[in-house]
């Protein structure tokens, strides 16, 4: 009996302290928090400006309001999730889309930040055109290659004076360890 009211006491002060520790830091987070937010404005790519550029992920939703305040903060690196990707710069043959890749792009400008292009060239979000004749057939492995060539010139092109680095192939390695390259379209036709 001693010993359970020993196991209960334990427990109790345990989950006492526990209660304890939580509440001191989330006190300590909000007074640094305080501090942070009065007294000092540096951001994450403050600390490394010196180092490497500090980057992000970013949309077109995700540039504005708080969001865009915190990464103007932090960052001064971005990089487009999507905007870039085939799909949805180049969905139809001759149709380019630039819509969200220049609103993400004149952001950057706007606020000196720097831009890492993504991608030119991925297995996943590439429009079913890329790979297809007008007949439906599969092109030809020269015809493939033209294609790709005309999406990379046209977007670089246009983003040369904007974007620092471009991600030109993305995952081109298998995820499967027995394999090497990933059994794409792009490589099969390639």
């Amino acid at each position: 009996m001693l010993f359970q009211s020993f196991n209960y006491f334990k427990n109790y002060i345990q989950i006492r302290f526990y209660y304890c520790f939580i509440f001191l830091i989330i006190l300590n987070s909000c007074k640094a928090q305080s501090i942070n937010q009065n007294n000092y404005k540096k951001g994450l790519k403050d600390y490394y400006r010196n180092y490497f550029p500090i980057g992000v992920a970013v949309n077109t939703e995700t540039i504005k309001g708080t969001d865009g305040e915190l990464l103007l903060k932090e960052f001064n690196s971005i990089t487009p999730e999507n905007a870039m990707k085939m799909d949805a710069i180049h969905p139809k043959e001759n149709v380019y889309n630039w819509e969200e890749a220049d609103l993400i792009v004149n952001f950057a400008r706007r606020n000196g930040l720097k831009i890492r292009g993504h991608n030119l060239l991925w297995h996943e979000q590439t429009p079913a055109w890329i790979f297809k004749n007008k007949d439906g057939t599969t092109v030809t492995r020269e015809v493939l290659l033209k294609r790709l060539h005309d999406h990379i010139f046209t977007i670089m092109n246009r983003y040369k004076d904007a974007v620092y680095a471009w991600d030109v192939v993305n995952e081109a390695i298998d995820d499967n360890p027995k394999e090497f390259l990933r059994k794409s379209q792009w490589c099969q036709i390639i």
